[in-house]
């Protein structure tokens, strides 16, 4: 086993090591983007013309508002209560140099904010409430509005802050807003009743915003002051042709709308409609547009990410920031491919496959994504990656409810958690094994946060499935994790749960802790405060109590959000060992090169 762990130690090391990129813009005559390079999340620069690079920022950043080319500074987040997610908003210049608090705020849960040059809006939660906030670089900062659901700035400009959020109280409908700081007044609007309307982005008064009013989610054009409504307009045909299913980003760049746009879990840049040639995969954050080029970010599932120069018409785009895999690693990942399968009740359910083992059908994952509004993608994950180069095969499902597939999907899960979508998940089990994927005696169930979640019910509901189950910060009592939330989890379980308190027991692995039948590795941050740390204890002493098999890793000074590469080896490596233990069977994946 020693020579298993240290193989096992040696991979997360190298995966850990390899820099994430995500472009936030250009500021200062430089690109700007968020970089592991160092080993934690932190704020870079970059001149194109010299390839000099600047570190802006020492300490873990936890977010970031896109930057402005007019503007020498980059405004972010930074978590100071050690993983428990309340925030300081401070701003450093693009070319380095000392960071400094915008205001002198307290600090509380930031979840979105924006930055005009000069002014910095926010939604900001404390355990009382939500609300919108603005405050000034270097000067003061005042609450504006108070929200009573769950809603996020997006945008500032002018006399105008705009975001969205379900502020009709439909759970399965989004509305955006347009907040006037002369006067105080909240217009809440939406082009027709029970559709769905995204991140709204200003520029000259006019609000460019997603929609699915008129079908297929478009985006369109609103001008407040007149009330008028029009689609976005576009002088190519790239864009209609690629018939996107929901965008990433968009905006203006002098004056002509650009728009990250994705289907399938991948994602293409288009300017005035037409394509910006990019690699194949998803791109990571919003392009930066310097000195008449485009800069953007890009990753797949088997490559991580490179920030590459590109523009329209012009071919190949060029690498301006290099990152390569290590060629053992490399091998492991190269059968990664989209399928679909149809779940228990005929639904079309998107999956990405990722063959890590040389056995087929071999020891297997079933990887189950947080959220749960997000998705696996045809992007670089470090879990992903690490689950299939440790030697398995890993078949990640996009249940009901996972974004990227149309609101219609995302929002069949509403009412519903731990319910259909849980279905789904083991449908992707069956799945597996249909296509010769899966070893059904060697499949292992895994997630974190939301996957976390569904791992502990899936062990519990579905208990002669799994050889065993890995559940990294998980929910494992609804009516708990309610109790000490904050308002604005407080606000997700009401909407998730589309006001249903009456499933909050039946859909808790807690009710569940007597069934499990399989080994179980629980994994959890002892500082979250999303998914708190108390109600998996109390789920812990149920399986103690009914002799249940399992291990736990409490990480110590950590939250939810992976801000550091230590953090994320201390959540990888004992996941991967026990996968090792449980679903090995004597079969050992090839040995990493010596150092």
């Amino acid at each position: 086993m020693e020579g298993g762990v240290s193989r096992l130690v040696r991979l997360v090391e190298e995966l850990v090591s390899i820099p994430t990129y995500a472009l936030l813009g250009s500021a200062g005559g430089r690109i700007v983007y968020l970089s592991t390079k160092e080993g934690v999340v932190s704020l870079w620069s970059l001149d194109p013309a010299s390839g000099e690079t600047a570190r802006l920022t020492e300490a873990p950043v936890s977010g970031a508002a896109p930057t402005r080319p007019e503007s020498p500074h980059v405004v972010f987040t930074r978590d100071v209560s050690r993983g428990r997610e309340l925030h300081r908003i401070l701003y450093a210049d693009a070319a380095g140099g000392e960071e400094k608090p915008v205001s002198d705020a307290p600090p509380m849960r930031v979840f979105a904010l924006a930055f005009d040059g000069e002014r910095v809006a926010f939604t900001g939660a404390t355990a009382e409430e939500m609300a919108i906030y603005m405050a000034r670089l270097g000067g003061g900062w005042e609450k504006l509005y108070s929200l009573d659901t769950m809603a996020f700035v997006t945008d500032v400009e002018g006399d105008y802050i705009v975001g969205y959020g379900n502020l009709r109280h439909d759970p399965r409908t989004n509305e955006i807003f347009v907040y006037r700081i002369s006067t105080g007044e909240m217009e809440v609007y939406t082009p027709r009743d029970g559709s769905n309307n995204k991140a709204p982005r200003l520029s000259g008064g006019r609000v460019l915003f997603e929609s699915n009013f008129e079908g297929r989610s478009r985006l369109y054009v609103y001008d407040p002051d007149s009330g008028v409504l029009e689609r976005a307009g576009f002088s190519h045909g790239d864009y209609d042709a690629y018939d996107p299913v929901e965008h990433d980003a968009y905006g203006w760049h002098e004056g002509i709308v650009w728009a990250v746009a994705k289907k399938e879990g991948r994602s293409r840049l288009f300017l005035d409609g037409r394509e910006v040639p990019t690699p194949r995969g998803t791109i990571h954050g919003v392009p930066a547009f310097l000195h008449g080029r485009i800069y953007v970010a890009v990753s797949n599932i088997s490559e991580p990410p490179r920030i590459y120069e590109a523009s329209p018409g012009s071919g190949e785009p060029r690498v301006v920031v290099d990152n390569r895999l290590p060629e053992w690693i490399a091998e492991r990942l190269q059968r990664a491919w989209f399928a679909r399968y149809r779940s228990f009740d005929g639904l079309w359910i998107p999956v990405y496959v990722v063959e890590g083992s040389s056995e087929r059908p071999g020891p297997g994952v079933v990887y189950v994504h947080g959220g749960p509004w997000s998705e696996v993608r045809d992007m670089w994950s470090v879990m992903l990656a690490s689950i299939a180069a440790a030697g398995f095969n890993v078949v990640a499902p996009n249940f009901r409810g996972s974004t990227g597939y149309g609101d219609e999907f995302r929002t069949m899960d509403i009412g519903d958690p731990g319910g259909r979508d849980l279905g789904d998940v083991v449908e992707a089990r069956r799945w597996g094994i249909e296509q010769g994927i899966l070893d059904p005696s060697r499949v292992a169930v895994m997630g974190y946060s939301y996957g976390g979640y569904m791992t502990l019910l899936a062990m519990g509901r579905h208990p002669n499935l799994w050889r065993c189950g890995v559940a990294g910060a998980s929910v494992a009592d609804w009516e708990e994790m309610y109790g000490m939330s904050d308002a604005i989890f407080k606000k997700f379980i009401e909407v998730l749960f589309a006001g249903r308190r009456e499933l909050w027991r039946e859909r808790s692995p807690s009710t569940y802790a007597d069934k499990v039948s399989a080994p179980l590795c629980l994994i959890h941050p002892q500082n979250d405060t999303r998914t708190p740390l108390k109600p998996v204890l109390r789920y812990m002493e149920k399986l103690l109590d009914h002799g249940k098999v399992f291990e736990a890793h409490i990480v110590p000074d950590m939250g939810h959000v992976l801000t550091t590469m230590e953090e994320a080896v201390k959540m990888l490596l004992p996941a991967l060992i026990f996968l090792d233990k449980h679903l090995r069977a004597g079969a050992e994946p090839s040995t990493p090169p010596a150092p």
